[in-house]
């Protein structure tokens, strides 16, 4: 027992537990080793975990003693510092060993030769290391497949999927091969939330299975047999009565800039607020807002019609193409009040009372406008190609040539003309 060092005690105690005695057999197979053939520069010899697989494996530690400060009987360091330097020995060697376990458990130390197992227990992340010149894990996978996508909201969503699949499959290997239709729709029951919730997270596993197979790390598609449920959601589309009242409304002076913050929105074609609130002061270039999206990264440009002239010169910035960020500072700070206060249009409040009335719309939000405009330019016949166009969704199919934009910024301003008529028809009466 003097053999194992510090893992001696642990042996004792996982032998108290029959059930048990296996794995402790396994886990304290491999031990701490002074490598004496030759010292280094310094006159010191190597500290190395003896792993006893095939010809005896010598992992690295990193740990370098004098000849005379190890006690080869117990497997410790005696000298200067002993404490710290066993702590951070027994460290390595207890990582190793539970890396040679973990492979053991799972089936996949039988298939790796010895240089490969080198690499795999010498390496910072195991399972990148294994998946080197085979199968890459669903982890490894899920985490290229991030890497692709822009911080922001866009990659929070799938690190928060990512920890629903930790929570479910824990955080050993995972292997899209593993991923059949049982298991999805074991993953669908232990996501806590409404259908539309599990369905968000059962598609972005999809996308990232969607990954694998683009970058053939698979040939295996495990949604092949699997339907994502999902249930219709409320449409956040105003009717043209309401769009008018906002309009219309004589807000109440903290209310003015929201309200045409909206309206702007919508005018722009259901900008986004970060491409809006955000825009530099050069954004606009012969009449159109040119800036490249932040949640694609693909340009865009939209021919800015005298409505929404007239509020861009109202609010026009010092360091911005508008003033939301000379005095809000981050743009999210200003779209929770603009929210906030778009729930409030239609209201009253008189001084030192609470707020009365029946709201416009009391769910109202920045992101209404969009879907405003979409539910409009529908409503008024223009083209459903030509509606996703202007909304900036990905047209598969077609090719992305001069002739083919020039077209259909054409269309998408056509659109958005008529739109923005359709909604003031009845001022022009």
């Amino acid at each position: 027992m003097v053999e194992m060092g510090a893992f001696g005690y642990i042996s004792a105690h996982f032998r108290a537990n029959n059930k048990q005695i296996d794995m402790c057999a396994n886990f304290t197979r491999c031990r701490l080793f002074l490598d004496a053939r030759r010292p280094l520069k310094d006159g010191t010899f190597p500290v190395k975990v003896r792993v006893p697989y095939g010809k005896q494996l010598l992992i690295e530690t990193g740990i370098s003693v004098d000849l005379d400060d190890w006690n080869a009987e117990t497997g410790t360091y005696t000298g200067p510092q002993a404490k710290y330097i066993n702590s951070s020995l027994n460290g390595c060697l207890s990582r190793i060993a539970g890396r040679v376990q973990e492979l053991r458990d799972t089936g996949r130390l039988a298939a790796i030769e010895p240089p490969r197992l080198r690499k795999i227990l010498e390496a910072e992340d195991m399972d990148a290391a294994v998946a080197e010149d085979g199968r890459l894990t669903f982890w490894a996978i899920a985490d290229r497949f991030i890497a692709t996508k822009k911080p922001g909201s866009t990659r929070t969503l799938y690190l928060q999927t990512l920890e629903k699949v930790r929570t479910y499959a824990g955080d050993g290997p995972l292997y899209i091969e593993d991923m059949g239709r049982a298991w999805l729709a074991g993953l669908e029951a232990s996501i806590e939330g409404k259908v539309n919730t599990r369905s968000v997270h059962l598609r972005n596993v999809r996308a990232i299975c969607n990954f694998a197979l683009d970058e053939e790390y698979t040939d295996f598609y495990p949604f092949r047999k699997f339907k994502i449920k999902s249930e219709e959601t409320r449409k956040r589309a105003l009717t043209l009565e309401q769009m008018r009242a906002i309009r219309d409304l004589k807000c109440e002076p903290w209310q003015e800039l929201h309200r045409d913050m909206f309206l702007l929105i919508f005018y722009l074609i259901g900008i986004n607020p970060v491409d809006l609130f955000t825009a530099p002061k050069d954004a606009l270039k012969d009449g159109r807002l040119e800036y490249r999206r932040a949640k694609t990264g693909r340009l865009y440009s939209i021919k800015v019609e005298d409505e929404a002239k007239a509020l861009i010169s109202k609010y026009k910035g010092k360091l911005y193409l508008l003033s939301i960020l000379d005095n809000y500072g981050d743009y999210k700070w200003y779209l929770h009040h603009l929210d906030n206060a778009l729930k409030t249009l239609g209201m009253k409040a008189p001084m030192g009372h609470r707020r009365k009335g029946k709201a416009i719309e009391p769910d109202l939000s920045a992101y209404w406008a969009r879907h405003t405009w979409a539910t409009m330019a529908a409503e008024i016949e223009v083209a459903d190609p030509t509606i996703s166009l202007a909304l900036g969704h990905s047209t598969a199919g077609h090719r992305t040539t001069a002739v083919y934009i020039k077209r259909n910024s054409k269309k998408i301003d056509d659109a958005n003309r008529r739109v923005i008529d359709h909604l003031n028809a009845d001022i022009r009466q």
